[in-house]
């Protein structure tokens, strides 16, 4: 199953009341070892219980890969240059 998939049932059972534990446990029952893990359940039933709505991981922030790597350059071109 998708993830998006199982935030849906993760978040139809948090509109129904059901603790995190209670959802593992219909996710065990219905889903077997193809289930999500808890700890997947606690934090997107934290994450709707708090007001979240979409099923969408949130953008990630910081520094884009490509500026980390040209600082990284920089450092190692100083290291060098210093004779550290």
């Amino acid at each position: 199953m998708d993830k998006i998939e199982y935030r849906v049932v993760i978040k139809f059972f948090v509109k129904e009341g059901l603790m995190p534990n209670e959802i593992h446990s219909k996710f065990i029952e219905f889903y077997g070892d193809s289930s999500t893990s808890f700890s997947t359940i606690k934090k997107w039933a934290a994450e709707f219980k708090c007001g979240h709505t979409s099923l969408e991981d949130d953008p990630h922030e910081g520094r884009p890969k490509v500026q980390h790597q040209k600082s990284l350059n920089k450092c190692m071109t100083w290291y060098w240059m210093t004779g550290r």
